[in-house]
């Protein structure tokens, strides 16, 4: 049993390059950088959870409303995300290279891109925010409610993007707490504004959701004045530069294209399994798009832990590669996927035990609602067993350039397992809402499967960025 904490034994004797640290020090390393992308996370989701429940305040039909207009704003998010992946991988290379002059201006290109393609979605859905809405399962009772936030969201969808970017390269350059505190002052003036523009507190107007809405826009806006600040400090390792955005860089270019593609396809086909996905539970009818918000609310508060791991290791384990020692990037992954699946069994007994008491802060209007709710978070609960340690290991192939692996079971499991799987439990069978979410534990599942057989392989270790 103790061998499993020995460092050492995590890699073959002809793999090892140099001194191998101990456990401790390798667990230290990696929590410094982890845990501010947890909390991180965890913040973001927790406001979105406190946004559910306060347009509840609304009525039901206005948290069905919200639900309905998340895959848009992930679809929009997803680009954004796809380049941020691929700006990551490459600062945190070069970080580890210790080459500062590549890293800003890796930083520079990513902020061009990032903002162009932040203008490009921000005009089409906006001006297609009912149409996205109606294709999406609204129905009478919500698609005015959900035209409304999407609208507003898509408008000022640009500050997120830029924040969400330069958020990435302080990722890469293991400046984490950076972002956790960004996230946490744009997450106070969320929750401030909600409580006093949705029902219209201290002489403010009574907006509703359109005041949810233009609370997460502000917040988003605040998020990225800190930001920007962060990187013009003169004395900062990332220091925006003016004559760098005018400039062009076509050895960064080259470097983020060279990674993008595969991101980028990745992306979309995980955004079309989910957008599947939420078809195939919203066209079951408002109470199941009511239900399935609640509990992937809940659940999205509890992934955000495995996605701060993510996040944070594929940053640790891009400094090993960029430093070249191929052995410790191993010994590092190996002990981040060890952490976040003893975090997992915590979630999972977490959720089982406390779902009612979570489920009944959203104010279920009817017995029946809150009672397929909570049985839909045993589901929940059990899924984030496989979840927590494939989302590890799709962050450490993804960090290191194997995006074309993760491309491919993106497509294989999101895109046509899960959407089928649970099109059948749903229909056919007639489980409801509840297939659906079983359909999400396969999905899990297989795709644990086939990222331990490619990490198990090392072809991860041989891709230059």
């Amino acid at each position: 049993m103790l061998s499993l904490f020995k460092t050492e034994k995590m890699v073959k004797k002809d793999e090892i390059q140099g001194e191998i640290p101990k456990y401790s020090k390798v667990t230290k390393d990696v929590m410094k950088i982890v845990w501010p992308s947890m909390v991180e996370g965890f913040l973001v989701a927790l406001v979105t959870m406190f946004d559910g429940i306060m347009v509840s305040s609304i009525g039901n039909n206005a948290n069905a409303a919200v639900t309905i207009t998340k895959q848009p704003i992930y679809f929009m998010i997803c680009f954004i995300t796809a380049l941020n992946i691929a700006i990551t991988a490459i600062v945190s290379r070069r970080f580890g290279a210790k080459n500062q002059q590549l890293v800003n201006r890796t930083m520079h290109e990513g902020l061009k891109l990032s903002a162009l393609i932040a203008i490009f979605l921000s005009i089409v859905i906006a001006i297609f925010a009912r149409y996205f809405c109606k294709w999406m399962g609204a129905t009478e009772h919500t698609i005015d409610y959900a035209t409304t936030y999407l609208t507003i969201i898509a408008s000022g969808f640009i500050f997120n993007a830029l924040r969400l970017t330069i958020n990435a390269c302080q990722r890469g350059v293991g400046k984490t707490k950076i972002s956790m505190w960004t996230n946490l002052v744009a997450n106070v003036v969320n929750i401030g504004l909600n409580y006093v523009l949705i029902e219209g507190h201290w002489g403010f107007p009574q907006m509703g959701i359109a005041g949810a809405a233009i609370a997460t826009v502000v917040g988003n806006a605040v998020a990225f004045t800190i930001c920007l600040f962060t990187i013009c400090r003169p004395k900062g390792y990332l220091r925006l530069s003016f004559k760098m955005l005018l400039a062009l860089d076509k050895e960064s270019l080259k470097a983020i294209g060279h990674i993008l593609p595969s991101t980028m396809i990745d992306q979309i086909f995980l955004r079309i399994g989910f957008i599947l996905f939420a078809l195939i539970v919203n066209y079951l009818g408002d109470d199941a798009t009511y239900v399935h918000g609640i509990c992937n609310d809940l659940n999205s508060l509890m992934f955000t832990l495995a996605d701060g791991f993510s996040i944070g290791t594929a940053a640790v384990v891009g400094h090993r590669l960029g430093e070249k020692r191929k052995d410790l990037a191993v010994i590092y992954a190996k002990v981040s996927m060890s952490i976040s699946f003893l975090c997992a069994i915590l979630i999972c007994l977490f959720m089982l035990f406390a779902r009612k008491p979570l489920i009944s802060m959203y104010s279920p209007e009817t017995e029946e609602r809150a009672t397929m709710a909570a049985t839909i978070m045993i589901i929940a609960a059990f899924t984030t067993l496989p979840q927590n340690i494939q989302w590890v290991l799709t962050g450490i192939l993804r960090g290191s350039g194997d995006t074309k692996f993760t491309a491919t079971t993106s497509l294989i499991s999101v895109t046509c397992i899960r959407p089928v799987v649970s099109y059948v439990l749903c229909y056919p069978i007639g489980l409801g809402v509840l297939g659906a979410w079983i359909g999400m534990l396969v999905d899990q599942t297989i795709r644990l499967i086939l990222n331990v057989w490619r990490f198990g392989r090392r072809k991860w270790l041989q891709i230059q960025v």
